[in-house]
């Protein structure tokens, strides 16, 4: 680089004419091109992990959830949030007998082993007033799952 007298650069732009851009060379059409593949393993993805999740929410119901909502966020890698009701009708050894049955089949055995977990913690919590309410569980990078209690008069007035 050229300096003037007083410490300045000469014709700052003059020195960057000879830096290589890596990215000065890819094309638009290229950059949409990935975007569109990304767009489409993505909806791939999404549709493989749906799958299970349809056969998951019907055992879950089989055993005994209610089903409060189902949200999807297409991303890579996909993420689902599942709510699920809890009551008195939920039976343990159904949920085992999926996990035994569907071993092979990774989102079904995971959501089926965290509500095991779950209905173990389920009388963690004694206070008198409150009751579990609900599971909700999101699939994501990191999985998980948040056991929710509500009072126990709030639906009774």
């Amino acid at each position: 680089m050229q300096f003037d007298g007083i410490g300045k650069i000469k014709n700052p732009l003059g020195a960057l004419t000879g830096a290589d851009d890596p990215l000065a060379n890819i094309k638009i059409g290229a950059l949409a091109d990935l975007t569109e593949a990304a767009a489409k393993v993505a909806l791939e993805q999404a549709q493989k992990l749906l799958a299970q999740i349809n056969l998951s929410l019907q055992l879950l119901q089989s055993a005994g959830y209610g089903i409060a909502s189902l949200d999807i966020e297409l991303s890579l890698p996909p993420k689902v949030t599942m709510k699920l009701e809890t009551g008195p009708t939920v039976k343990e050894e159904k949920l085992n007998e999926i996990l035994r049955d569907h071993a092979g089949q990774s989102v079904i055995t995971m959501v089926v082993g965290s509500l095991i977990q779950a209905n173990k913690l389920r009388g963690s919590v004694t206070v008198e007033t409150l009751e579990l309410e609900g599971v909700q569980i999101i699939l994501a990078t990191t999985p998980n799952i948040t056991l929710q209690w509500k009072d126990k008069g709030r639906n009774k007035k």
